[in-house]
């Protein structure tokens, strides 16, 4: 198996899909994949981003590559945990104050962002697969409860009716850890209002 071979069986084994610094790490040059692109092997999907022609990027995929610092929040968390059924609409991603997000936003309408200071940003996050398969970040259930708690006036309130009761009348509630997440995110009297009720 010569190099170009091995380079498009790794890409194959990846959904598909290769940035470019992943293939830097795999020892090849950057005009390896320059060439791919020239002979329609590969297309170039975003900035360091490449692709299979018949590969179908999904946005998470697009949104993870785009918004490195970011994660997968909100509605968006919550319909990738099952914890709604609603498909939403637009993306939500949570990232830290100060990171530039206007090159994105410049470009696609279907995303909402939500700012939160460093420590917070990585309470509860978590990697995790997209419906497509592919790797990326976003934040636990007791995370996004949380969220969607913290954003109630904001969110559609068939979703958030969905989330709580998915959440808190599932096998799989852990208090402990929703607790904790509550106490780091300053969020313990408006926690206790829904456990007084729920449990």
């Amino acid at each position: 198996m010569d190099k170009k071979e091995r380079l498009l069986k790794t890409i194959e084994d990846n959904c598909g899909v290769i940035t470019t610094k992943e293939v830097l790490e795999l020892g090849f040059h950057k005009d390896t994949i320059k060439a791919l692109v020239l002979d329609n092997t590969l297309e170039k999907v975003a900035t360091g981003l490449y692709a299979f022609p018949h590969e179908n990027i999904d946005e998470y995929l697009y949104f993870s590559h785009r918004i490195r610092k970011g994660a997968f929040s909100h509605e968006t968390a919550a319909y990738l945990h099952g914890l709604t059924t609603k498909i939403p609409n637009n993306f939500v991603m949570t990232v830290m104050v100060g990171d530039n997000v206007s090159r994105v936003s410049k470009v696609k309408d279907n995303i909402n962002f939500k700012y939160v200071n460093k420590d917070q940003f990585s309470v509860g996050k978590v990697e995790q697969l997209s419906p497509f398969g592919h790797l990326i970040i976003t934040y636990d259930k007791e995370r996004t409860v949380l969220d969607i708690i913290r954003d109630k006036k904001r969110v559609d309130a068939q979703v958030f009716r969905e989330v709580i009761r998915s959440y808190f009348f599932s096998n799989d509630i852990n208090l402990l850890k929703l607790s904790k997440y509550a106490v780091e995110l300053d969020m313990e009297d408006e926690l206790r209002q829904y456990t007084e009720v729920m449990l």
